[in-house]
């Protein structure tokens, strides 16, 4: 059905000459299936917006291996412009979050009908997530976790490895390869959209683990990338977080989190007061009470480990001062929260198998871990618990190993478009130091520094001004950018259930 409403699918919505479909086209030339049907787009603040959902069919695997396809999915909100500039692609992070989930958020539905203005703007479901088929969601595994997953991080590594050996297996005997999941089959999932939406070139709109695939295009289709922003910028090996970064960051923040008001009474030293819970904890393990996602009643026990995970996966939590400080006091209600959270992950499946295969595609450099490792030695936080399910060792469990490390950055003399580069002097997942190491891949890129910017920045409006004027063409670079610092809570706000900002 696809392939035959094809034709009329490019004579009517803007595609290729219909004349490039003929069979006498090599296969590598011929535009990928395609079919689009309207759709609508609707906030969590009740507006709405008419929108197209687009499926295009390409090979699972691109080395000619078996024949094997991927219906990626994506939605178009069609310019308003009279002459509309190169199609913005918007890549979301995780990996495994979809970006067709960002659309109903209020601040992401105001910044994409920002974008209208001056081009089409793509919501690319990657291959294996969201809308696109399969969707590599995990079954919840056979077995239920075990109970001292968080007394360690080796347990807790251990913990997932077992969701996942399970996950992949599951697909595999469905017919599918996680293999065939990895960062560059992606990024040629990116050109063979550009080609079916009949665009020269097109523009990338990045955040985070998305900025990894936005320079892997840039290397793999140079000539074919216009403008591209990458916000949280992350390359392979800087996705192996410096322990040395995260306690400077855990500094800063605890240094704010002493001045507001509200966190004020029971912020100060946070640094040494979690050095102190870690030593308790290593005499004797909290016990906390949870409830599985089976309903039934689990005792979790929590070592200094398990602490230095959840702690370091959430240094800019605004409820971490109010964790801390009911911790001393024997109080136990937000550590079972965690607790609860990873549990319900692992027990869950663990997520989606489309992020550990992008993970694993593309391995940090022995370099990288090496410095880590050392830097590890003399840190409060240790090893962030994340670096564990990215090593070659648990790669190869899942039989995902990746090739040997390389730089995913483009050539310094490739790509020759406009880039720019932004970043949170806050942010503790992808730090500043991360964008002066990709701008130097980015001739001419400029670069913006938000202060007191943490992670997500997409959804600031001085970020969305930037992004807006210089998808526009116009020139952005020395700008200086300024959002509110973080806000940290009562011990009576952080009990209540954590909102996303703006939705």
């Amino acid at each position: 059905m696809q392939v035959a409403r094809r034709a009329r699918l490019v004579a009517t919505s803007s595609m290729l000459p219909a004349a490039l479909l003929v069979a006498a086209v090599p296969l590598a030339a011929q535009v990928p299936p395609l079919t689009i049907e309207p759709y609508t787009v609707r906030s969590y603040d009740g507006r709405s917006e008419r929108a197209e959902l687009g499926k295009l069919v390409v090979p699972a695997s691109r080395d000619g291996a078996g024949g094997a396809t991927v219906t990626l999915a994506f939605l178009r909100l069609q310019s308003t412009s009279s002459a509309p500039a190169s199609p913005i692609v918007f890549l979301m992070g995780g990996p495994g979050i979809p970006a067709s989930v960002m659309a109903p958020i209020p601040p992401y539905f105001e910044l994409f009908e920002r974008l209208r203005a001056t081009a089409d703007v793509i919501l690319l479901d990657q291959r294996g997530i969201g809308l696109s088929s399969p969707s590599l969601d995990c079954p919840a595994p056979d077995s239920s976790p075990d109970a001292g997953l968080l007394t360690s991080r080796v347990a807790l590594v251990e913990a997932y490895r077992r969701a996942y050996v399970e996950c992949a297996a599951y697909w595999r005997a469905r017919g599918v390869e996680p293999r065939d999941y990895g960062l560059d089959a992606s990024a040629d999932d990116i050109d063979d959209l550009r080609r079916a939406l009949g665009a020269q070139r097109v523009s990338l709109l990045a955040f985070s683990y998305g900025t990894r695939l936005a320079l892997d295009y840039a290397r793999r289709h140079p000539s074919r990338l216009d403008h591209v922003v990458l916000q949280g910028p992350e390359t392979p090996d800087l996705r192996y977080r410096s322990p040395a970064q995260l306690d400077s960051l855990f500094g800063r923040l605890a240094g704010i989190a002493a001045a507001d008001s509200a966190s004020a009474a029971f912020s100060t030293d946070l640094l040494g007061r979690l050095g102190a819970l870690l030593t308790t904890l290593a005499r004797a393990p909290d016990t906390v009470r949870i409830r599985s996602p089976h309903g039934d009643s689990v005792s979790v026990a929590v070592g200094p480990e398990g602490l230095q995970a959840i702690v370091g996966e959430h240094l800019a939590d605004p409820r971490l001062p109010a964790l801390l400080a009911m911790l001393e006091h024997g109080d136990t209600r937000l550590l079972a929260q965690r607790a609860a959270a990873i549990y319900a992950g692992v027990a869950s499946g663990g997520g989606s198998l489309m992020g550990r295969a992008a993970e694993c595609s593309t391995p940090a450099s022995d370099a990288r871990v090496g410095v880590v490792a050392h830097e590890a030695a003399g840190s409060l936080l240790g090893v962030p618990f994340d670096d564990g399910v990215v090593t070659r060792a648990f790669c190869a469990s899942l039989e995902m190993a990746g090739r040997p490390w390389r730089d995913t950055a483009p050539g310094r003399h490739a790509f020759r478009g406009h880039a720019l580069v932004i970043v949170g002097d806050l942010d503790t997942q992808t730090p500043m130091s991360n964008a002066v190491v990709v701008a130097r891949a980015l001739p001419g890129s400029a670069t913006l520094v938000v202060a007191n910017g943490e992670h997500e920045l997409l959804t600031e409006r001085v970020v969305q001004d930037a992004v807006a004027e210089f998808f526009a063409g116009r020139d952005v670079s020395g700008r200086r950018l300024r959002v509110d610092p973080p806000r940290f809570l009562s011990i009576q706000e952080a009990l209540q259930p954590p909102r996303r900002p703006g939705s």
